[in-house]
């Protein structure tokens, strides 16, 4: 087993457990109305954590089968991949539901993203496990600061003031 194994499992774990927290809250939430910024970010949420572990679990069975170096730049591509086809598929969602892009959200996500790209670049190009870890753990944080708007709207007015 990789020496990386028990960061990647803690990165899935918390990952699912994310996801399993949208889920709870999208139950929670089942007697009111969702707004459709909401059910926006409810549904990356998860689209988003289940990447992440499924990213980390293919890390280690990568790291577990093949050379380091090649592992950690596939893990590394099919997270830029992946990051770059769902960026395409949240934009479109955001447009069909006429979504308004607010500041602090794009500020946000902005942060977040230039992270990703950054990381998942600098894992491919160098090979760096540790690269490859701050882009699992910046992955892990767009589903978290959605989580946070979530839930911040639930006192009837969010950060981006969409009630």
């Amino acid at each position: 087993m990789p020496t990386e194994a028990p960061f990647l499992f803690s990165i899935a774990g918390v990952s699912a457990s994310v996801a399993g927290l949208a889920g709870l809250v999208a139950a929670l939430r089942r007697g009111s109305t969702l707004a459709a910024i909401d059910v926006y970010r409810l549904r990356q949420i998860v689209e988003f954590a289940f990447a992440n572990v499924i990213l980390a679990l293919s890390t280690v069975v990568l790291l577990s089968g093949l050379d380091r170096n090649l592992a950690v730049a596939l893990a590394a591509g099919a997270a830029l991949v992946y990051f770059a086809v769902d960026t395409v598929v949240l934009v479109a969602r955001l447009r069909r539901a006429r979504i308004p892009i607010t500041r602090p959200w794009l500020i946000a996500v902005s942060v977040i993203d230039l992270a990703v790209i950054i990381l998942a670049t600098e894992a491919v190009i160098s090979r760096s496990v540790l690269a490859l870890e701050g882009l699992l753990i910046a992955q892990l944080l767009r589903p978290m600061v959605a989580f946070l708007f979530v839930l911040e709207s639930f006192d009837g007015t969010d950060r981006d003031g969409v009630r």
